[in-house]
């Protein structure tokens, strides 16, 4: 019940803030890895309102850090961090794209976690995230994404809405107003990951978990399959 107690953040975003969907993800993405985030630096890629940093400095992070492509939500996440009386030495949040910031050679980011949580399938510019994720140095990285139901290697391709909270955010590799996008299949997202030499170590359990509970609609992607939440350590 996390965000039952600090609900700001039901009103801070406009994405995917149910009750409900937060609580179940906040069992899988950080209850079940309380163990590699207390005492650790974290690195939020697009950490939208702040609500897993947040989360993560509550099961014992050192130091967050957020990187956020919409200057509102950064904003939003300060706000919610002030709100809730987290020290400023102990958070930041940076304004820009995750990529791009990550790509500079002077980012001077260092992460023990890297959480990267509802992004994966916002992007397309995968060589470069993995070698910018791997230039912090983390000792893990969480994984939260949809995926294409495919038993193959494939990634499927798509464009998204710039101007929409819940799509692809703008930037340089945004024509048109729209952003080039990808999905990756089972398969393809292990395949891609273990190509940045990130291998997969716990695949959270959610159809178990769902496997006996009613009214799951706002976790219905994670009860289908289409929608995972993995560990994975760095080589």
């Amino acid at each position: 019940m996390f965000f039952a107690k600090y609900d700001r953040f039901l009103d801070t975003s406009e994405t995917a803030a149910h009750p409900l969907r937060l609580r179940l993800r906040h069992r899988a993405i950080v209850r079940d890895n309380a163990e590699i985030l207390d005492g650790a630096r974290v690195l939020d890629i697009a950490s939208h309102d702040g609500r897993w940093s947040f989360a993560a400095q509550h099961a014992g992070a050192a130091h967050t850090t957020g990187i956020e492509a919409r200057a509102e939500l950064v904003d939003n996440a300060v706000a919610n961090f002030t709100h809730y009386g987290i020290p400023e030495d102990r958070f930041s949040f940076v304004h820009g794209d995750a990529v791009d910031v990550l790509s500079a050679p002077d980012h001077g980011i260092r992460a023990d976690v890297v959480m990267c949580l509802g992004f994966l399938y916002h992007t397309i510019r995968y060589p470069e995230l993995f070698l910018g994720i791997r230039s912090v140095a983390p000792t893990y990285l969480l994984v939260d994404t949809a995926v294409w139901p495919a038993k193959q290697l494939v990634l499927k391709i798509n464009t998204e809405d710039v101007t929409v909270q819940s799509q692809a955010a703008d930037g340089t590799q945004a024509f048109g107003g729209r952003m080039l996008v990808g999905r990756p299949s089972p398969p393809a997202l292990e395949f891609l990951l273990r190509s940045y030499g990130f291998d997969v170590v716990k695949r959270f359990d959610w159809q178990g978990m769902l496997a006996n509970r009613s009214g799951i609609n706002p976790v219905s992607t994670y009860a289908s399959g289409r929608r995972v939440t993995w560990l994975c350590r760095m080589r």
